[in-house]
């Protein structure tokens, strides 16, 4: 309109499908994608970005794709008047630092963001999108856990310490956080992740995902889309083989065993860490 386009003039661009309409008072030049536009959802609906939808914007890895778009408005906010299809309202009382604009949406900070998720998350879930975020230089581990110390005591704030409590920044892969927190929660020793690993006469064989330097046990994530080609895949199994000579027990479990049975995984390396004893 600051251009000149008049009411009238933008109704007709609209109809004639070079301008599409977002919310209120939003418009997208060209057709309207088909799911929600998250910039524009934010400025029509006066919201944030929240939970995993903030926290995929700023580029952080998830276990599965958000289902919907998560927004946050403020408590005082109507109900009737916000539905959207796609869009999952959430409310909540936000203090400024608890939001910032990320390429021209507003979105939830990241310690606010990783907060909202360890709330509505399984544990191993949620410490794997902050480990994520950690990677990614936007939250540090012990700021977040001081933070996590710091909330009120009411509803979550026992899921937001545990989760500030587990966070590991070497993690590479959610694959490796979930693993990780699966063994935690079963009450495993703690492995030390990405442990770089010599033969007798120094040289260097492989950087592992998890070991057992003690037990001489490495536990390897293997994901599936690593191995795009056979090259690497022979290339992984001479690692394992080199491993072995080296006097290691090395085990491999797949991102189907973790997620489709976290048992799997601690009965394995349970049975493991308990015959090397």
């Amino acid at each position: 309109m600051a251009t000149g386009v008049s009411s009238r003039g933008l109704t007709q661009l609209v109809r004639a499908g070079a301008v599409s309409r977002i919310g209120r008072g939003v418009y997208r030049i060209g057709d309207c994608i088909a799911r929600p536009d998250p910039e524009g959802i934010t400025r029509s609906m006066r919201v944030a970005l929240s939970y995993e939808s903030a926290a995929a914007w700023r580029g952080a890895d998830l276990p599965y794709p958000p289902s919907h778009l998560h927004v946050t408005a403020p408590r005082s906010r109507g109900r009737r008047t916000d539905c959207v299809s796609g869009v999952r309202l959430h409310r909540a009382d936000l203090a400024p630092g608890d939001l910032a604009v990320v390429r021209g949406a507003l979105v939830t900070a990241p310690a606010r963001t990783l907060a909202d998720l360890a709330r509505s998350m399984p544990l191993p879930h949620a410490v794997a999108v902050g480990d994520s975020l950690c990677r990614l230089g936007l939250l540090d581990p012990a700021g977040f856990q001081r933070w996590a110390a710091g909330l009120p005591c009411g509803p979550g704030r026992p899921a937001v310490v545990a989760t500030a409590t587990l966070l590991d920044p070497r993690a590479e892969s959610v694959f490796e956080s979930i693993s990780r927190v699966d063994m935690a929660i079963a009450g495993l020793s703690a492995p030390l992740s990405q442990l770089d690993i010599c033969d007798k006469a120094g040289r260097w064989i492989a950087r592992v995902d998890f070991a057992w330097p003690e037990h001489r046990v490495v536990l390897e994530c293997d994901g599936f889309e690593f191995h795009q080609n056979r090259e690497a895949f022979e290339r992984d199994r001479r690692r394992w083989s080199a491993l072995t000579r080296a006097g290691w027990r090395v085990v491999v479990v797949t991102w189907r065993d973790v997620l489709g049975n976290p048992s799997y995984l601690t009965d394995l390396v349970g049975d493991l860490l308990a015959a090397a004893a």
